[in-house]
């Protein structure tokens, strides 16, 4: 006797909003029921959640969504190779110092007496207790690295405030491609992660969330280029995006949130321009050829190659159907054929 499939009753999906933040663009995002399971859990039990899946598979924007469908505050870094892991807690200008320590007559605002006038809060500090952060880069940071942004525009064209969501509801941290680091930054978020704080630098005071405030969800992505520590991979919840069999239902389904199909009525303020279902099928089924083409030649086109050449045919050819096919035989290559050739 076979036993039954136990399919999980995930929520519906929902189409999230993405605003401008830093250095991303507006923004929509299908923010699945799976995800937003994942995301529950890891509020729950104040446990990171892990993001894993192929390059231009979302993961980045899904912690965007998350702080829009949580509606708290979104702080971010980008790991690159050069990230030190007190560059999560605070950056010290050390060439600043030296140099107001090195003129005669110092015009700046800092004293290299106190090194406090050189310490900004880094991404950490700001996700886990943002008047703290706000108050030390008001009234100590005197040579000031980047902050979050203050205030975002919803789809509405209305701002909302960063640091009264961080207050009301929380923040949503986004530490971006860990796995470019050295292990040794992963390594070094166990004991804060564990603590859910860290001491401030040259001060007694510790950081850490308010009294009955609540803790960061800190979402952290890698493209697996890296193996991570097996002791930072158990502290976490773990997310693997994997698109579904039918790999081309499963990017359509996603591109069409960025996309007003305009067979359907288009509701007021939606500003999403519009694509016909021909062009997504086409752009699809092409994708689907040069996968299939190119099994096992490297990295395989995927959800962001897709909306690369649909946003490109929307541009070459606003809202006319026949011009965008017609481009999509002539440049398709250039968005899916990545490898290199022997020509």
């Amino acid at each position: 006797m076979n036993t039954p499939i136990n399919i999980p009753n995930h929520p519906s999906e929902k189409e999230v909003y993405l605003p401008t933040i830093g250095t991303w663009s507006s923004a929509w995002y299908l923010l699945d029921g799976k995800s937003q399971d994942a995301i529950s859990l890891a509020v729950a039990s104040g446990r990171p959640l892990l993001v894993r899946g192929l390059p231009g598979t979302g993961k980045s924007d899904l912690a965007r969504a998350a702080a829009e469908h949580l509606e708290r505050a979104f702080v971010y870094e980008v790991v690159t190779a050069r990230t030190e892991p007190q560059d999560l807690l605070w950056r010290f200008d050390a060439i600043a110092r030296l140099a107001d320590a090195q003129v005669k007559v110092n015009n700046s605002a800092a004293d290299p007496a106190n090194p406090l006038h050189y310490v900004s809060p880094g991404p950490l500090w700001w996700a886990l207790n943002w008047q703290a952060a706000k108050n030390h880069w008001d009234s100590d940071c005197k040579v000031k690295a980047q902050r979050p942004d203050q205030v975002i525009q919803n789809h509405h064209d209305e701002t909302v405030d960063q640091q009264d969501r961080a207050q009301n509801q929380g923040t949503v941290l986004l530490l971006d491609e860990i796995d470019k680091a050295d292990s040794e930054l992963p390594n070094s978020l166990l004991e804060v992660l564990a603590n859910n704080g860290f001491r401030k630098p040259w001060s007694a005071d510790e950081i850490k969330p308010g009294e009955g405030a609540k803790r960061p969800l800190i979402i952290i992505t890698t493209n697996e280029d890296r193996e991570l520590p097996p002791a930072f991979v158990r502290r976490c919840l773990v997310l693997n995006i994997v698109p579904d069999n039918d790999f081309a239902a499963w990017i359509k389904q996603r591109a069409r949130v960025h996309f007003h199909n305009p067979d359907q009525p288009q509701k007021a303020g939606d500003g999403r321009p519009a694509l016909t279902e021909n062009v997504l099928n086409q752009a699809a089924e092409q994708l689907e050829k040069d996968r299939q083409s190119h099994a096992g030649d490297g990295p395989q086109p995927g959800l962001a190659e897709y909306l690369d050449l649909l946003r490109g045919l929307q541009g070459l050819a606003k809202n006319d159907e026949a011009e965008q096919l017609r481009w999509l035989k002539r440049v398709y290559q250039f968005a899916y054929h990545k490898q290199p050739t022997s020509n």
